[in-house]
């Protein structure tokens, strides 16, 4: 009787031990099955983020009218297609390895910027957009902000979205430290002092102000 109690108590033991390996398997699996259903969230969200392009903050309908005071010919559609050249060429020369300006860019920022290009561009470059995001209009000088949504691809062919920010220097300005040059007027060939100016103040001629091709890049950098 002794033997067979015993018998009894260790198969009970045994059943007990089973049954409660099998919760601990299923609780195990319910783990498992949670953490790779976090994990393809989490996958899918890092998706997302590098498939959505960067937004942007557009300042142009509050600005323009303070741009055109100075710049009666002031073209927003020329100008942004600019941006978005400069954009892509910033990237194509991190694609490169070397600076790809070749004008419209200050001597300084073309001699600093294989410094600081990103170094994971391998392909795949696109600019979405640009905004005009700040117009400076304090000083001397007159400077517009843009912001630009890129993308590329990088060595490992995951998609990276980047925000750009550009800066503008009307190249009225003289500055021996930009290299920026003097605007001469076209009767009397004076230099022209100050930017947006709209009459020669040495001899009265009308001028022509730019409608946003002479615009000087002076500063690039990711957002």
């Amino acid at each position: 009787m002794e033997a067979t109690g015993g018998i009894i108590l260790i198969i009970v033991i045994v059943g007990g031990a089973l049954v409660a390996l099998r919760y601990v398997i299923r609780a195990a699996r319910r783990v498992g099955n949670l953490a790779s259903t976090v994990t393809d969230i989490l996958k899918k969200a890092d998706y997302e983020v590098e498939a959505t392009p960067k937004s942007l903050s557009s300042a142009e309908p509050l600005l323009l009218d303070r741009i055109r005071r100075d710049f009666p010919e002031y073209n927003p559609e020329l100008i942004r297609q600019r941006v978005l050249k400069d954009a892509k060429t910033f990237y194509e020369s991190a694609q490169a390895g070397r600076c790809l300006y070749t004008d419209g860019i200050s001597d300084q920022l073309k001699e600093r910027l294989p410094s600081f290009l990103p170094p994971d561009v391998a392909g795949g470059i696109q600019v979405h957009k640009a905004a005009l995001a700040a117009y400076d209009d304090a000083s001397h000088d007159r400077v517009l902000t843009f912001q630009a949504a890129a993308a590329f691809q990088d060595a490992a062919g995951t998609t990276r979205q980047r925000r750009l920010i550009l800066k503008y220097l009307a190249a009225w300005s003289t500055d021996t430290q930009t290299g920026v040059k003097h605007a001469n007027c076209p009767n009397c060939g004076a230099p022209v002092p100050i930017v947006g100016s709209k009459v020669c103040q040495y001899c009265g001629s009308a001028l022509k102000v730019w409608a946003g091709t002479g615009w000087l890049l002076t500063d690039l950098r990711e957002d």
